[in-house]
């Protein structure tokens, strides 16, 4: 009879004591849902939305059933049934809380906001597999152990129906854990000729996004069964190095054709400086002599575009060279270098007649220079002339414009009928800008050989060419804006001295 008033204290502080953890855990998940609504809702802050208005739902039903339980008190088989509800509720919420703090904001956060799908849902289906068991052990008072044998044959006949499921995803485990294989690796598959960025890696199968942006999705038991080429990670510390190979013909010697083509790849946008861009001579087949082109590149996306832009240089600068790219032959053919782009010569004596330092030869001068000079042709890209360098030799812009830049900062813009590299020509001064082609340009350029014997046959020419230069110097200090412009006459003194040094003229 005395422990009769003991039983009923313990029994109301075990109810009051569920009561208050009951009450919360919904408050918390509650709250905590509410505020990740009101963020993304109110303040635009991009948190995930899952579990969240469905929690909100549960949370919210939590409380009517908790007002039930507590002021309406059912009979007995209703009232157990209710608090059993009351309690799947709670683990519920509790469960989602947690996924949701695990998943959705440690991974995200922890990762770059960029969780795999596979570590999504494995971490997801963890936490509520503990629950559910939690749940049939403490609310159901069902036994683990007996489930466990009577489901053992069972067992092994779903695993044996799903065993290439079952494979796909222990494959994906592997993958997901594999540094060589993780998320933005581009990687290239030989036998299928499947080459494609890994974007995601999911339960059972990996998805690809290929150079044309098409999306392939391979079994991940394929990947871990099949050769799997890596070719370098977006934005990572190893880079993979591509190989281009290019055939070019017997009659160009190998150490110009190795400077140049070395030269076009050492300017390429995409391609990094180290490891630098190397070209050697890989191989001699029937018609032109093989050579490997091997360079880097910081992402391997941009590889189509800069295959593209190399090859296309290097048919510029060959052809500008006098060579041709070789084809197969039937028939040996034998063939002389011939002066490439020839119909721009008809009109290069009209560009000499109209270029202003020029404007002091006579006609028969101008016409003998006209069949000296040569027409060059660049391609959109190319470097002309570089800052620094030394040079001789002057360039008229007949067709297609140019870009000009000083210190790497651009200055200017060239086109039809601008001239270009006079100083270098007349007073052997370096290159004063580096000079780009911005689209196909076509140039006339006047060298030193070229123009040394109009020179020496009329030597009054070099007080003329001193005063055209002078008034182009200071054109460009006035374009400039800058301070203490030097006087004509100085100027045009200075640069007479140059020219008569340069050309070798004695003094006075």
């Amino acid at each position: 009879m005395v422990s009769d008033p003991f039983s009923g204290i313990f029994s109301l502080v075990d109810f009051s004591y569920t009561l208050i953890s009951r009450i919360a855990i919904l408050s918390v998940a509650l709250l905590f849902f509410l505020s990740v609504h009101c963020l993304n809702v109110f303040f635009n802050k991009g948190l995930s939305p899952s579990k969240v208005k469905a929690t909100i739902r549960i949370a919210l039903l939590g409380f009517v059933l908790l007002l039930l339980d507590t002021q309406v008190k059912p009979a007995p088989p209703y009232g157990n049934i209710l608090g059993n509800a009351l309690s799947l509720i709670v683990m519920a919420c509790t469960a989602n809380l947690l996924a949701y703090l695990v998943v959705d904001i440690y991974f995200y956060f922890r990762m770059g906001r960029q969780v795999p799908s596979y570590q999504r849902d494995l971490t997801t289906s963890l936490i509520f597999i503990f629950f559910a068991m939690a749940a049939l052990r403490l609310i159901f008072r069902i036994d683990l152990a007996s489930i466990l044998t009577t489901t053992t044959v069972l067992t092994a006949v779903v695993a044996f129906a799903m065993q290439a499921t079952l494979a796909n995803f222990v494959s994906g485990f592997y993958i997901q854990n594999d540094d060589n294989l993780s998320r933005n690796t581009w990687v290239s598959l030989v036998e299928h000729d499947i080459t494609g960025e890994i974007v995601n890696v999911g339960f059972r199968y990996t998805t690809l996004r290929t150079l044309d942006n098409h999306k392939v999705m391979l079994p991940n038991n394929y990947i871990m069964q099949n050769i799997v080429r890596v070719l370098g990670t977006r934005g990572g510390g190893e880079k993979s190095a591509v190989h281009l190979k290019v055939g070019l013909g017997y009659d160009l010697p190998p150490e110009k054709a190795i400077d140049m083509m070395g030269r076009i790849l050492s300017q390429e946008r995409y391609i990094v400086k180290a490891p630098g861009p190397v070209v050697i001579v890989n191989d001699f087949l029937d018609s032109s002599i093989e050579y490997d082109l091997k360079y880097y590149l910081d992402n391997y996306s941009s590889n189509r575009v800069t295959r593209g832009s190399v090859l296309k240089k290097i048919w510029y600068a060959v052809t500008r060279e006098g060579y041709s790219i070789p084809f197969p032959h039937r028939e040996i053919i034998a063939k002389s270098a011939q002066e490439p782009f020839p119909e721009e010569k008809r009109t290069v004596l009209a560009a000499l007649q109209r270029t202003e330092i020029l404007q002091s030869l006579g006609e028969e001068e101008i016409r003998r220079l006209s069949e000296q000079v040569r027409v060059r042709v660049f391609g959109t890209g190319e470097v002309v002339v570089r800052q620094n360098d030394e040079g001789g030799s002057l360039f008229i812009v007949r067709r297609g414009s140019l870009d000009v830049h000083i210190d790497d900062a651009p200055v200017g813009t060239l086109r039809e009928g601008d001239i270009f590299g006079e100083m270098s020509l007349l007073t052997g001064e370096k290159r004063k800008a580096t000079v780009t082609a911005a689209s196909e340009v076509r140039l006339v350029e006047i060298s030193k050989e070229d123009i040394d014997p109009v020179i020496r046959a009329k030597p009054d020419l070099l007080e003329k060419l001193s005063a055209i230069l002078a008034r182009r110097e200071e054109s460009n200090i006035e374009k400039r804006k800058s301070a203490g412009v030097q006087r004509t006459g100085a100027v045009k003194d200075a640069f007479l001295e140059k020219l008569k040094a340069f050309f070798g003229f004695s003094a006075g």
